[in-house]
């Protein structure tokens, strides 16, 4: 099992709203077959696993850190391939949340005299598609803030583009690979012109989304290149002309009315459209808004070991609930870095 969870991160930041899911074949103590679901749209892993396995498969224990489907998608239902492959056993680190498999699958393998064990390294499991699970019972975003500070506390209007070390902008690229969109606000694209790629790691460029309420946003922007999906979000009385430009430029537009847009609403919107995770890496007022609001599973606060002495400050409440979180910072480079989980 630990090898099929190991599978199944090789999938992050590419299979969709599916989820990420490893599978290993076993017989007589050897492991004969493995795969994981590389992207939405191609196979599961169980039926790359099986695949691999060939005949051997016969009377051979599966591994699946997620219950098999049973419903149709972009490809069969699984249970239907493990039953053609005379699987004996199926061991399952944890029932699919998904209303539309829930434990089904699980009743159909049994009722094709297939022996099923649950639950097992469960929590590993529930760990690793703690997003798709978010994402498949309620249609919204799993949400992850992060922020940089200065030891002081200031979050922006550095006299340097980055406050952070290399190695922490590494580690923010990795956490953009993994996740389905990347949210900024219009006021991070005037000041940084950022690509929001993950060029650092080079795995997978996530979608880029804008709050942008009066369309501020230059047609030459990094954020319009191509390379990755682009949503922005903004106001219906916005000039229709430059709407158009940026459709024309291949940006998908959501529209408000008014200036003002609730967290709440957008996440709501882009979980329609199929973004199942969601980074908010700023500015500091987009971050305030989502935290304020509670509104995110995930925080991470990148604290870089030098005072700047300006910029927008922190708010010390945020501070002392990263600090009393009982969590130890990790250490990169002089950086230290808070990761906390808000129901936790």
């Amino acid at each position: 099992m630990q090898r099929a969870i190991s599978l199944a991160r090789k999938g992050w930041g590419r299979t969709g709203v599916n989820p990420l899911v490893g599978a290993v074949v076993v017989r007589d103590n050897r492991i004969i077959g493995q795969g994981f679901h590389r992207k939405m749209g191609e196979a599961h892993a169980e039926v790359c696993a099986l695949t691999d396995a060939g005949t051997r498969a016969h009377n051979a224990t599966l591994y699946v850190n997620l219950e098999p489907c049973c419903c149709v998608g972009h490809t069969p239902p699984c249970v239907e391939a493990i039953i053609a492959a005379k699987i004996k056993r199926v061991v399952i680190g944890m029932i699919d949340p998904n209303p539309a498999v829930n434990g089904m699958g699980v009743e159909i393998l049994k009722n094709n005299n297939i022996a099923v064990a649950l639950h097992m390294l469960e929590l590993e499991a529930k760990r690793l598609n703690v997003c798709y699970e978010k994402y498949i019972t309620t249609r919204i975003p799993y949400i992850i803030v992060k922020v940089a500070t200065s030891k002081d506390g200031k979050i922006s209007k550095f006299k340097e583009k980055y406050i952070t070390s290399e190695p922490s902008r590494r580690f923010v690229h990795s956490l953009r690979s993994q996740v389905s969109a990347v949210l900024v606000g219009i006021n991070t694209v005037v000041a940084d012109n950022p690509y929001l790629t993950d060029r650092l790691v080079g795995r997978n460029n996530p979608a880029r989304v804008l709050i942008d309420p009066h369309l501020k946003i230059s047609l030459k922007s990094n954020f319009l290149k191509p390379g990755s999906r682009k949503i922005i979000v903004t106001s219906r009385e916005n000039d229709p002309s430059k709407i158009e430009q940026l459709i024309a430029h291949g940006a998908e537009i959501i529209l408000f009315e008014g200036e003002f847009f609730k967290p709440q609403e957008i996440v709501q919107r882009l979980g329609l459209l199929n973004i199942a995770s969601l980074l908010v890496e700023g500015g500091g007022e987009i971050f305030s808004q989502f935290y304020n609001e509670k509104l995110y599973d995930e925080l991470y606060l990148f604290m870089a070991p030098h005072e700047t002495g300006q910029g927008l400050a922190l708010a010390d409440n945020i501070l002392n609930e990263v600090r009393s979180k009982d969590v130890t910072p990790l250490k990169i480079e002089e950086d230290l870095l808070y990761h906390v989980y808000r129901n936790h």
